[in-house]
């Protein structure tokens, strides 16, 4: 049997049936005494494509042969095409790789670089040392401005010494850059409800269609500019090791050029998105900012949203495909399935709000369905909720969860109460939203002036606003809050014999502007309340 007539399967991919069990080479390269220099010890990795070995001082990194569609490693002459094409392009950003070794075979005996048939081959570079990563500088806090201007220096000369080609300059055309998106959403429709809800889906695919539709002129703009590169594309926190002399940006992509071929704002958009998903989107801004001023790229902010959104739905795809995939241990596959439910997550947050966090205003009357939509939105962009239910009965010192019936505007509802209720959850908010992320406030808003404390604050912060009213049939919360006097579960101490008297005083929000004014029907099941929901964001956004 040949390598290419294996049948095996990897995630839609083959597998090439090696001369020697690829069990056999791993387990080979797990075993320190493999090695010339004979490490202590051997630390097996693996990701969704490789398996990478530490070998103090040196890692040897064995692709995996599998056929992912846009990565294909499964016969023996691909995986050494792309070891040699892997040290060649990385030599550019870096100098630590040291080259490819051939694992061949002497009657069914193993060696590393001294002959024999080959079975396989491996990329060696030499280990960098952990404290300099700059993912780990990030969470230890170690990050200055002169890492940044250092990483931004250096990508600058790499972009601005290139001179591309009209090969290059077409993929930057808006058809070429669909391709690698519309192939995105194919390879993952078999993750929905896995690791991508339905809703983020749906609402990621119809914001890629309508920024196409609406910003041809401005990708066309930038292939005239010559913003179209050989780039990175990778180009992530993990793979940029930064010493007090040396800068070094590695694992670049090898095995499909359409993925390099970039322009230059997507590889930008995958730091700046890396530094949001690990929660400094200060550093993010910051590194676009300069970015756009040593590039003279004055729409380099225009498309970085798009980019940023195309980066984390690949960090996510990417994520799932090693959950999904056999051989890895169980901790890492769970690990990567959480991992690619925050990136799908961060991805649909681009595409309903862009890079800014704002605040999010669930109201309506008692027993519309605010919470519910509250809690949905919060689960599907990680935002966090502050509710007035529980708000309002810390204030006053008592469990959320008991129940307190009292008179209509009386006790902990007096209006003073409710007033003190409502600044202290905008200064909550105002919190949350200063540092990065989004805030959804839970309460009924029933009065303009309580609208207006979000309005205010968000100005006051140079954030925006918008608001989403839970909208229901009478008969529906009339049941509803039947239902919840009948439980134990709620927080919320609304009733049926209040609703006449608080419908009697909701003023309804014809101050706010229609741009940012949504409703949300909780008639419909959850789903595809918050699809709709969700469309009509990314749809006005548009307009």
């Amino acid at each position: 049997m040949t390598e290419e007539s294996a049948t095996p399967r990897i995630l839609g991919g083959t597998l090439d049936i090696p001369r020697i069990p690829r069990e056999k080479i791993v387990e080979f390269l797990s075993d320190p005494q493999s090695y010339d220099h004979k490490p202590k010890s051997v630390t097996h990795l693996q990701t969704h494509v490789s398996d990478v070995f530490i070998a103090s001082p040196y890692v040897f990194k064995l692709k995996k042969p599998v056929d992912l569609g846009f990565l294909d490693f499964t016969t023996l002459e691909k995986r050494r095409h792309f070891c040699m094409r892997e040290v060649e392009l990385n030599s550019r950003l870096s100098d630590f790789y040291i080259g490819v070794v051939e694992i061949g075979a002497i009657d069914g005996k193993l060696l590393l670089g001294q002959g024999g048939d080959a079975v396989d081959y491996v990329v060696n570079m030499r280990e960098l040392d952990e404290r300099f990563f700059l993912i780990n500088l990030l969470e230890k806090g170690e990050i200055r401005d002169e890492h940044l201007s250092r990483v931004v220096g250096k990508l600058v000369d790499f972009y601005t010494l290139q001179e591309p080609g009209e090969e290059i300059l077409e993929y930057g055309k808006p058809e070429k850059i669909r391709v690698n998106i519309d192939e995105n959403f194919d390879q993952c429709k078999d993750f929905v409800g896995i690791t991508i809800t339905p809703a983020a889906y749906d609402t990621i695919k119809l914001y890629n269609d309508l920024f196409f539709a609406h910003n041809a002129g401005l990708l066309e703009k930038r292939i005239e500019e010559g913003r179209i590169r050989d780039c990175h594309g990778d180009l992530h926190l993990a793979h940029i090791h930064i010493t007090p002399s040396v800068v070094n940006i590695y694992d670049c992509i090898e095995f499909n050029d359409r993925f390099r071929y970039l322009d230059l704002a997507c590889d930008v958009a995958f730091l700046a998105m890396d530094f949001d998903y690990h929660g400094r989107p200060d550093l993010g801004a910051r590194i676009v900012a300069e970015f756009s001023k040593r590039l003279k790229d004055d729409t380099l902010l225009d498309v970085m949203d798009l980019y940023k959104c195309y980066r984390a739905y690949v960090r996510g795809k990417v994520d799932t495909m090693k959950a999904l995939q056999d051989g890895v241990p169980e901790e890492e596959k769970k690990v990567a399935r959480d991992t690619a439910k925050r990136y799908f997550s961060l991805s649909l947050s681009y595409s309903l709000f862009g890079s800014d966090p704002l605040f999010i205003v669930a109201f309506g009357v008692i027993g519309s369905g605010k919470t519910t939509i509250s809690k949905a939105v919060s689960a599907e962009i990680d935002a966090e909720v502050i509710s007035s239910d529980r708000v309002r009965k810390e204030l006053a010192g008592i469990d959320p969860e008991e129940r307190r019936y009292v008179e209509f505007d009386a006790d902990i509802y007096s209006p003073e109460m409710t007033e003190k209720t409502y600044m202290t959850m905008v200064d909550k908010a105002a919190e949350i939203v200063s540092s990065g992320r989004h805030a959804i406030l839970d309460a009924s808003f029933s009065k303009k002036a309580l609208r207006e404390l979000v309005l205010n604050r968000a100005e006051a912060l140079g954030k925006k606003a918008i608001f989403v009213e839970a909208k229901a049939q009478r008969e529906t919360i009339t049941a509803r809050l039947k239902a919840r006097e009948e439980s134990a579960l709620s927080v919320s101490d609304g009733r049926r014999e209040i609703l006449a008297r608080f419908e009697a005083g909701f003023e309804r929000p014809v101050e706010l502007e229609p741009k940012i004014l949504f409703e949300a029907d909780t008639e419909l099941d959850l789903t595809s309340s918050i699809s709709n929901l969700f469309k009509e964001i990314v749809t006005r956004s548009f307009r």
